[in-house]
C-alpha cells in the first residue's frame, strides 16, 4: 500500500476515535488530528491527482467529521457510535482498495544516461493494412521509441499522447473485461523519461520489442527506461488491429479485431498467423531505419549493426520469428512467449528466455524452449514470485497476489531488465551469454550447463 494511502487513512480514523473519546473535553486534540488528515489528503492529492481512491478519502473523511460533531452534541450517541463503526470499516475497504490497486510509480533508471521518449507512426508501403499484401490503406506502425538523452526537464506522463490516453485505457478495460477503474492510475502516472528531449551523443544498440495479444507498446516503459539508461535505443511497437488500441497513420485509432473460434487448432493457426505479421512488422521498423535516415531523428544514434529483437507473450515468438528470418537481428530476449517457429528453429544469435515461475506447468511450451536452448548460445532464466503479466507494467497497476501478479510482482520489469541487459551485452560484445549473471537473477540454465540455482 503506498504510504501516503495508509497516512490518510490512518489520520482519518484517528480523527473519528479522538473525537469520539474526548467529545466531553477540550475539541483540541480533535482539531489536531484533522488538521493533519487535511494536510495528508492535500499531499495525496498533490502527489496522485484526483483518484478514485484519494476522492473517497475525502468524502469519508468529510463524513467522519460530521460524525466527530454530532457525537461531541451528545445526541442519539449510541446512532452515532454505530455510523462510526460503519465509517471505519469503509475507511478500511478504501483502504485496501488503494493498496490492490496502487498508484502507478516508474522507478528512475539506474544506469548513467538520462532518458527521453517519442511517439511516431511509421508506415511499411510494402503491405496493407492489416499486414497482408492487398491493395488500399497501407500497414501503419505505431512505435514509442525510449533513448539516451542529453536533454532534463520535465518527466513526461506514462502516456505522453494525452489525446488517445482515454481511448487506449478504455479499450484495455474492455479486453480483458475488467473495470474502468483498474486502468485508471495509468492516466495519472507519470514515467522518468522527457519528452523528445535531444538524443546524446553516441552510438547505442537497439531493442525492439512486441507487446502481447490485445496488449499495448506502453506497458513496456519501465523495462525501456531501465535499458535505455544503460545506453540503449528501445522501439516498442504496437501491431493494429491486434494492440487494445492503438494510433493509425492517418490519426484515427485502430482497436482489436482479435476473437477466439472455440477451435484450439484453428486459433492456434491464427496465433501462428499473428507472430508472421508481428514479426514483419519488426523487419519492416528495421527497413524504416536503414532506408530513411533522417539526421534529426531520435533513432539517428541507433547502431544499426546491434539489433535485439524482444518481446512478451506473442510477442517474444515474434521476436524469435523475426531472427529466424532476419540476419541484421543479433540478439532475441523472449519474454514468456511461445515459440511459434517452425519445428527445428535453430537461432545463430544470444537467446534469453525468461519464464514467469508462477504460470501454470505448460510441457508444449517447456518442450518448445528446450529445443531452442540446445541450438546454441542461449539460456532460460525463471523467475518464480512472477507471473505472465507481471513481466510487464501490469505488476505496477495492481497488488502483488500470489496468482495474479505473484508475491514478488513489482519486481518483474526490473529483473527482465537485468536479463536483457546480459542479453545486449552478449549481443554486442560477441563473449557470449553470461550465464553467471542470469543465475545472479533468477533460476537458470543454458546451453552448456545444467541448471543453476540462485
Amino acid at each position: 500500500m503506498p504510504w501516503i494511502d495508509i497516512s490518510i487513512t490512518a489520520t482519518v480514523l484517528v480523527t473519528l476515535v479522538v473525537g469520539l473519546l474526548t467529545r466531553r473535553g477540550s475539541p483540541k486534540p480533535v482539531i489536531c488530528a484533522g488538521a493533519l488528515t487535511v494536510v495528508a489528503l492535500l499531499v495525496g492529492a498533490a502527489m496522485e491527482g484526483a483518484r478514485p481512491q484519494i476522492i473517497a478519502s475525502g468524502v469519508l473523511a468529510v463524513l467522519c467529521s460530521m460524525v466527530v460533531l454530532w457525537a461531541r452534541s451528545a445526541r442519539a450517541f449510541r446512532l452515532a457510535v454505530t455510523s462510526a463503526v460503519v465509517l471505519s470499516l469503509l475507511c478500511v475497504g478504501t483502504a485496501g482498495a488503494s493498496w490492490a490497486l496502487p498508484p502507478v510509480y516508474v522507478e528512475a533508471g539506474t544506469g548513467s544516461y538520462a532518458v527521453a521518449v517519442d511517439s511516431q507512426v511509421w508506415v511499411d508501403a510494402g503491405r496493407d493494412a492489416r499486414g497482408g499484401d492487398g491493395p488500399g490503406e497501407r500497414r501503419s506502425l505505431p512505435v514509442s521509441i525510449w533513448y539516451p538523452t542529453d536533454a532534463s526537464g520535465e518527466p513526461a506522463p506514462y502516456l505522453p499522447q494525452r489525446d488517445h490516453a482515454a481511448e487506449l485505457t478504455d479499450a484495455l478495460a474492455d479486453q480483458y473485461g475488467l473495470p474502468a477503474i483498474v486502468f485508471d492510475s495509468l492516466e495519472r502516472a507519470k514515467g522518468q523519461a522527457l519528452w523528445r528531449g535531444h538524443p546524446a551523443e553516441g552510438r547505442f544498440p537497439v531493442v525492439i520489442a512486441s507487446p502481447g495479444l490485445g496488449s499495448t507498446r506502453w506497458f513496456f516503459t519501465s523495462w525501456a527506461q531501465e535499458i535505455a539508461s544503460h545506453g540503449v535505443v528501445v522501439i516498442a511497437l504496437d501491431h493494429p488491429y491486434d494492440a487494445a488500441a492503438t494510433e493509425l497513420a492517418d490519426g484515427t485509432v485502430a482497436f482489436s479485431e482479435l476473437q477466439a473460434t472455440g477451435d484450439d487448432a484453428r486459433d492456434q493457426a491464427i496465433a501462428d498467423a499473428g507472430a508472421r505479421i508481428r514479426a514483419a512488422d519488426i523487419r519492416a521498423v528495421i527497413d524504416r531505419m536503414e532506408t530513411e535516415p533522417d539526421k534529426a531523428s531520435v533513432v539517428r544514434s541507433a547502431d544499426l549493426a546491434h539489433i535485439i529483437a524482444a518481446g512478451h507473450s506473442m510477442g517474444g515468438a515474434a521476436a524469435i520469428e523475426a531472427a529466424r528470418l532476419d540476419s541484421r537481428i543479433t540478439g532475441v530476449i523472449d519474454i514468456d512467449g511461445m515459440p511459434r517457429s517452425p519445428e527445428g528453429t535453430v537461432l545463430t544469435v544470444p537467446l534469453v528466455v525468461v519464464v514467469a515461475g508462477d504460470a501454470d506447468a505448460n510441457p508444449g511450451y517447456d518442450a518448445a524452449v528446450d529445443e531452442l536452448l540446445a541450438g546454441g548460445d542461449a539460456a532460460r532464466v525463471t523467475f518464480d514470485g512472477i507471473t505472465h503479466f507481471s513481466l510487464i507494467d501490469v505488476a505496477l497497476m495492481i497488488a502483488p497476489v500470489p496468482g495474479i501478479t505473484g508475491a514478488r510482482g513489482p519486481s518483474g520489469p526490473s529483473l527482465v531488465a537485468e536479463s536483457t541487459l546480459v542479453l545486449i551485452d552478449a549481443a554486442t560484445t560477441g563473449r557470449g551469454l553470461d550465464t553467471d549473471a542470469l543465475a545472479r537473477i533468477g533460476r537458470t540454465d543454458a546451453a552448456s550447463g545444467p541448471s543453476v540455482e540462485r
